[in-house]
């Protein structure tokens, strides 16, 4: 059980900084993880790390190992996933999790622990690009690096672990900067990534989008996206409410894309129960 406190101040959070490197960017084609680091802090101070190169089971991309100057040798003779995935859970244990693009990172991490047999990693995470975002820092590209440049920290290299100290000590830049803003504690940390400042109400969702956050269960949803005029129906599993300049929308994982998208709820024009195995029976 949790023993995380909404109303901890941010700065005494127990905080996991992770990042992976992949084999390739899209998980459906089979991509798995191929490099993890992990770094926990409380009160300041570091209590435990992983860094490691993973065997993959599978080919390195080489569009993937240009940018991360990986070898599928040296990955053949590294340990698997699975030889891990313990000490993954024990230092994932009760801290926030922090990423930069955290629904990728977490996307591949949960895919590993669950082919090795574990639950998926749950409760609060921190996304610093959704943070740096939120506050308005508008120096080019919002990627790490170009983050890391611009406040003048360390350099990553798209190897985790330099990717993961330069994720640290952006945190703590971002944290300075929240505090202007009145969020000080995790509660308002996590707000903030939604769009909300301390003091904002909290929207409210459509009955049939707050079952299904409440329950964490999937509907069907009739949406008109801007690529195409047309609506089309996408099974979703709601997240949460986010308030975006172009209105109130709903962040959910998309079974169509395979991943966390964002959709306005405004666009939305019917909420529809779903069924899973009729589901794959369309797609079938």
């Amino acid at each position: 059980m949790s023993t995380l406190d909404l109303h901890q101040p941010l700065s005494e959070l127990p905080l996991l900084f992770f990042d992976v490197e992949t084999t390739g960017l899209d998980i459906r084609d089979g991509h798995r993880v191929c490099e993890l680091a992990m770094l926990r802090r409380e009160g300041g101070a570091e209590t435990g790390r992983i860094e490691t190169l993973l065997n993959p089971e599978r080919d390195l991309d080489p569009q993937a190992a240009q940018i991360n100057g990986l070898r599928t040798e040296d990955l053949l003779i590294a340990p698997r996933f699975a030889d891990i995935a313990g000490h993954v859970v024990q230092l994932s244990r009760n801290a926030v999790r922090v990423a930069h693009n955290l629904p990728f990172d977490e996307t591949f991490l949960n895919m590993e622990l669950a082919r090795a047999g574990h639950p998926p990693l749950t409760g609060p995470a921190l996304d610093t690009l959704e943070l740096a975002r939120r506050l308005g820092i508008r120096r080019g590209s919002l990627s790490l690096g170009a983050l890391a440049n611009a406040f003048g920290l360390p350099t990553p290299t798209h190897r985790a672990m330099d990717d993961v100290l330069a994720l640290n000590a952006l945190f703590d830049q971002l944290v300075a900067k929240m505090a202007a803003y009145g969020v000080t504690t995790l509660g308002d940390a996590l707000r903030f990534a939604r769009g909300l400042l301390p003091g904002q109400p909290e929207p409210e969702a459509p009955p049939p989008l707050a079952e299904a956050i409440a329950s964490g269960g999937t509907l069907r949803i009739i949406y008109t996206s801007n690529s195409s005029p047309q609506p089309t129906e996408r099974r979703i599993r709601p997240l949460e409410l986010v308030v975006e300049p172009s209105g109130l929308s709903i962040r959910a994982f998309c079974y169509l894309r395979h991943d966390i998208r964002n959709f306005l709820l405004a666009k939305i024009s019917a909420y529809l129960p779903d069924s899973p195995a009729e589901s794959d029976q369309r797609r079938g």
